[in-house]
């Protein structure tokens, strides 16, 4: 059913967007599976958790790991891209009751940035969030205009950070490469997680 609604909101672009608040939790709720596995592993699997009908990508750096969920759907009128990304540290991700913190966590900030998204498309009022915006006027092979916009919590809290993005021109959607710093983790890659970090 919530995949029926995310195709019918993926219909409805520029002059009727839709809210898409209640989009952002189901990605959170799959960042935080996937960071379980990899907890359970040690290791990047590769594999979707159950439930997760999103796309992910995992990036490894030096003080934890960073996990982007993110859905996208094309209509006749262009496209629409939401993603979720949120990061843990190496030390939650070995042991048990920090994982589950640090999960809680996610899903609440996921909680609060999806009511900043509903408000910034109803009244351009990002609440209690910061965000930024960029729109891009495409010419050459691919014609159209896209709009992109990244939204945070401005409280020097735990990486958690939605894109918002649209256009109408008529390219296949690519990655929400914005949120990425460095190559994705390769499915089977293990995961130290006894790394010692410095404070």
């Amino acid at each position: 059913m919530r995949r029926l609604i995310w195709l019918t909101l993926c219909c409805q672009l520029a002059t009727a967007l839709p809210a898409l608040g209640d989009e952002v939790r189901p990605l959170a709720d799959c960042t935080v599976k996937v960071f379980r596995d990899i907890a359970k592993n040690r290791a990047w699997t590769g594999k979707l958790p159950a439930g997760c009908s999103a796309r992910v990508y995992v990036e490894q750096r030096p003080t934890g790991v960073f996990v982007t969920a993110w859905r996208s759907g094309v209509s006749k009128q262009g496209w629409i891209r939401l993603s979720f990304s949120a990061a843990m540290g190496v030390a939650e991700l070995a042991d048990t009751k920090a994982l589950k913190r640090a999960g809680r966590d996610i899903t609440a900030r996921a909680g609060r940035i999806g009511r900043c998204l509903d408000s910034i498309i109803r009244v351009n009022d990002p609440l209690e969030c910061r965000d930024s915006a960029v729109k891009s006027y495409l010419a050459g092979e691919t014609l159209g205009t896209e709009y992109v916009r990244n939204i945070w919590l401005d409280d020097n809290g735990r990486h958690s950070v939605v894109e918002y993005a649209y256009g109408d021109s008529l390219a296949a959607v690519s990655p929400p490469a914005d949120l990425f710093a460095g190559p994705a983790l390769p499915p089977g890659t293990r995961v130290n997680l006894h790394l010692l970090v410095a404070p």
